[in-house]
Parts: structure tokens; sequence; C-alpha cells
């Protein structure tokens, strides 16, 4: 690029040496063989001009679209640990590999390209004449000088106005996500005026920024054109004292214009430059962080014989273990069944188990393996998960029920019956091919908890972990998890019922109790359940209290 860019730099000069040759030659000697001459070797210089041109701006196209290709996969696997982890960046690194990529992308990036050959221009200017080079001069150092004040003047301003309106845009898509509340209990009041103000605030820092910056572009446009007008009078005067010709008068005049073209423009696209840069600055800070699994090992596949050994969890940024010090051991086919109160750490226990999270200390093993470290993909296709809260992706309902990945319809409608889901999504409008996600489909609740039990069920894998499959269906859909699940574990696969019910508890081979992170009790369901309803004794009824003063 740095050889392309000289080439195009001298090939700038072909007009005002053109413009030399014609008043310095041509008009003196008339001589038409030379203005043919030179004719066709400026056309010809600025032909080429043109294609070194297009093949630089081509280059950087291409490496505007390498590097989103470069960091983009790698991005979306960050993001995915960014989110798990709730660091609150997240999809912002997939804009800004956008926004770096635009900004290679545009013209604007030209000037940066173009900025170092600023002083050889003057150079050639002062050779020209001293006094067209010390105006030259004089001028570039006032732009110089111009673009470091709408750095001063905007840098600040404009990443005040870019936090505001991410916050703004934040509250606004959590809103959003919460939109039959808003209708329900009247919310929208508040929910305007949130965005009101982190908006209003947004769009005044972004006005005091463009007005600096188009006061700024405004003066630099005005000086270029006052400089313009003096190095004409000036080249005028030093004609008409003789010391230059015409020639060199019009030539000055031109390389100067080429001179301050990129500091112009570097002023002119001052609001792209910074936004990049801030943009790159999040890139660096993004991909600096150390990666949230530092080694993955593929693993053969497993028989299902799962353990946790003394697993303590602290979420990010809290200070209280939501997990302490939890063991279990549960060989293949057994039913472990977690129960306990809210905020007990089930949930938490759950992902832990299925390597969503790095316990803080202890380890989570599938047949010996650390299920953190296990190459994710590979793990994935031998487990089966399904959240407390459902989360369906965009896609039809195969998709989802394959996992995103192109199946055998044949193994999609088996994970479908297991789960009782089959009739009841060929009830949907086009049955498995039915858009669903933000812009498809609307699935009650109990719909999409059984679409995402097929998910889960899907290719029978060896370690399934349910996390309150049953919130939200009916007794049908009780009954078809009741049976999936004891399909299951006939088929051999190690299950986790995180579940209130009985009905599921009963289901259970073990049981696991939590309260407040810690284990309560675990054992075989047999002696845990007892210990569990055991009636608590009713504490007699204290004495009421006398109605007489005391004393009397």
């Amino acid at each position: 690029m740095g050889l392309i860019s000289l080439f195009v730099n001298i090939l700038m000069l072909t007009v005002p040496l053109y413009m030399l040759q014609i008043f310095d030659r041509v008009l003196t000697s008339r001589s038409t063989e030379t203005l043919v001459f030179l004719t066709i070797a400026a056309v010809g210089a600025l032909i080429v001009f043109g294609v070194l041109d297009m093949l630089r701006n081509h280059i950087m196209i291409g490496v505007g679209t390498w590097v989103e290709h470069r960091l983009g996969p790698e991005a979306v696997e960050r993001s995915v640990g960014v989110q798990l982890l709730q660091r609150g960046y997240g999809s912002q690194s997939l804009r800004d590999i956008a926004q770096v990529r635009q900004f290679l992308s545009s013209p604007s990036i030209f000037s940066l390209f173009d900025a170092p050959w600023v002083p050889i221009y003057l150079a050639v200017i002062w050779l020209l004449h001293p006094l067209l080079g010390t105006i030259a001069l004089i001028a570039a150092i006032l732009l110089f000088i111009l673009a470091l004040v709408n750095e001063l003047a905007t840098r600040k301003v404009q990443r005040a106005a870019n936090e505001s309106w991410g916050t703004a845009v934040r509250q606004t898509e959590s809103a959003l996500r919460n939109a039959h509340v808003i209708e329900a209990m009247g919310l929208m009041p508040g929910v305007l005026r949130r965005w009101l103000d982190g908006s209003r605030e947004s769009l005044r820092l972004q006005q005091l920024t463009s007005e600096r910056g188009g006061l700024l572009i405004a003066i630099s446009k005005s000086m270029r054109l006052i400089v313009q007008a003096l190095i004409l009078g000036a080249g005028a005067y030093l004609v008409i004292q003789l010391e230059i010709s015409p020639g060199t008068m019009i030539a000055g005049s031109i390389i100067l214009s080429r001179a301050l073209q990129p500091v112009e423009a570097a002023i002119g696209t001052w609001k792209q430059l910074l936004g990049a840069r801030a943009a790159y600055t999040r890139l660096r800070t993004f991909f600096g962080q150390p990666p949230v699994r530092v080694s993955e090992i593929q693993l053969p596949t497993p028989q299902g014989y799962l353990s946790a050994e003394s697993v303590t969890f602290i979420p990010p940024g809290g200070s209280r273990p939501a997990v302490l010090g939890v063991s279990f051991r549960l060989t293949p086919g057994e039913v472990l069944a977690v129960i306990g109160p809210s905020a007990a750490g089930k949930s938490t226990l759950a992902r832990l188990i299925v390597g969503s999270w790095k316990p803080y200390s202890g380890t989570v093993r599938l047949d010996g393996a650390d299920v953190f470290t296990w190459e994710r993909t590979d793990f994935g296709q031998h487990v089966g998960y399904m959240p407390q809260e459902i989360e369906l992706f965009e896609g039809t309902v195969a998709e989802n029920i394959a996992r995103l990945n192109g199946a055998d319809e044949d193994l999609i409608v088996d994970a479908a019956q297991k789960a009782g889901a089959h009739e009841m999504i060929l009830r949907l409008a086009d049955g498995y091919r039915t858009q669903i996600g933000e812009s498809g489909y609307t699935l009650s609740g109990g719909q999409r908890q059984r679409i995402a039990l097929a998910r889960a069920l899907f290719r029978s894998p060896r370690l399934i972990v349910l996390d309150e499959p049953n919130s939200n269906l009916d007794s049908d859909g009780e009954d078809c998890l009741i049976r999936a699940i004891e399909e299951a574990r006939r088929g051999g696969s190690t299950m986790v019922l995180v579940a209130h019910r009985p009905r599921f508890v009963s289901m259970a081979d073990k049981v696991l109790v939590l309260r407040d992170g810690s284990v309560e009790m675990f054992g075989p369901r047999d002696e845990v359940l007892p210990r569990i309803l055991r009636p608590v004794p009713v504490a007699a009824d204290p004495p009421k209290p006398s109605l007489g003063a005391p004393g009397r």
C-alpha cells in the first residue's frame, strides 16, 4: 500500500508539471509537436494514476473485508463467553468490527495515507520559490493546528455522546424484551422518559460535536481559499519581478492545493476517524482479555459418569458464593433431582454441570474429564440442556430442534415425539418449517418449553440437564415430560432435574437439597424424601399477656 501511495502521489504532480510546461515551453515556442507529446504523456500518466487509485481503493476494501472475516468468528465466540460472565460488552464487538471495516473501506482512510506526502509537496513548492514555500508552510502549520484543535474540542464530547446513546439503547432494548409488562402495567411513560433523557443528552452532545467540527471545517475551507489567493498573488508579484514564470505560478497554486488536501480531508472526516479509533480501542481491550476457556480438548463419547468435587462458584461481580462445596456422583442412567428454596443456587449448579461457567474451585467431571475444558462443539453433541429461561433462536422450528445444524428430518421428528411436541408442531402454520423468534411466529410458554425440551433430547445425549422443565406445561405436557425422562433413563442417559413438584422428585434415583448454595441433604430418594416431607411439630401458643397492669 505504501508503494502504491508513493506512485499515486508522484502522479498527482502530473497536472501542475503539465501546466508548467504549457506556459514555459509550448506557449513560448508555439510548438504543436511539443503540445501533442506533453498532452499524450499527461493523459497516459493520469490513466496510470486512475488505475493505481482504483487498485488502492480495491485493496482497502479487501482489507476491511478480511478484517471482518478474520475477527468476526472469534468475536462471536468471545462474545458468548463475555455474555456468560455478564461483562456487558457482548455483541458490541461485532458493531465495532463493522465500524472499523467501513472506515478502512471508505475514502477517508486515504487522507491518512496521503498525509506523509505533505512535506514533500511543500518541499517542491519551496524549490519553485522560497516565498511560495513559506506561504505554503505557514498554511500547512495552521491547518495542522486546526486539526489538533478539532481533536481536543470533539474527542471527549464525542465519547460522552456515544456512552449516553449506548445507555439509552440498552435501556430501551431491555424494556422491549418486556413489552407485555409495559402494556399490562402502563409503564410506557417511564420507558419514554428514560429514553428521552438518554437520547436528549446524546443529541445535545452530538450537536455540540457537530457544531464545533463544522466551525473548524468552515475555517479550514476559508483558510485554504485565502492561501490559494495569497499564493497566486505572491506568484503574480514574482512574475512581475521576473523571478518566476507564469507556469511556475500556476504550478505552485495547484501543488499547494494538493498539499493541503489530506489535512483538510482529515478535518472533514474527523468524526468518522474518531469513531473508528474508539472502536479499534474497544476491540484491542476486548481481544486483549484472556479467553474464557484457555484450553479445550476433544474426548471420546462419554458413558455418563457425572461427578461434582467440592464445587464452589462466585458470580461475576459478587462476593458471596452462589454454590459452596457441592459434591455428588452419578452413574449412567441415574436421575438426580436438585431441589431447594428460591436463590438456593440450583440454576447456577445446572450451568456449572453443563460447563457454561468455570467453578471458582472444585471440578465438575463427565467420565473423569473436566466439563469446562472439553471442546464445546464436541461436548455439546453429548449434552442436552434446557435452561429455566427458554430462549429459542431466530429460524425454523426444525432448525431450533436440530441446534442450528442441518440434520436428518427423522432425527428432528424423533426428538419432537420424545418431547411430546410433534402434534403441537404440526398444528403450527408451516409445521416444522414455521419461522419463530423475534420476527417470526409467536409461541406460548408451553410451546416454547416443548420445543426446548425436544432440542435437549435431540440425538439422545448422554447427559441431560433440565432446569424447571415443567414450569409452563399443562397436565398433558407433564405426562409427555415424564415419559421422555423415563425413556432417556432406559437409554442410559444421566439426568439432572431442577424441580419443585413431588411428582418429578419421586422419579429421581437421588435427591440433592440446596440451601444458600450449600448441600443440606444428599442421598438416595427413599432416604432423603421422608426427611424432607417429615411434618414439623407445631409449637404451642404462648400464654396471652395479662390485661392487668404489671405489679397489680
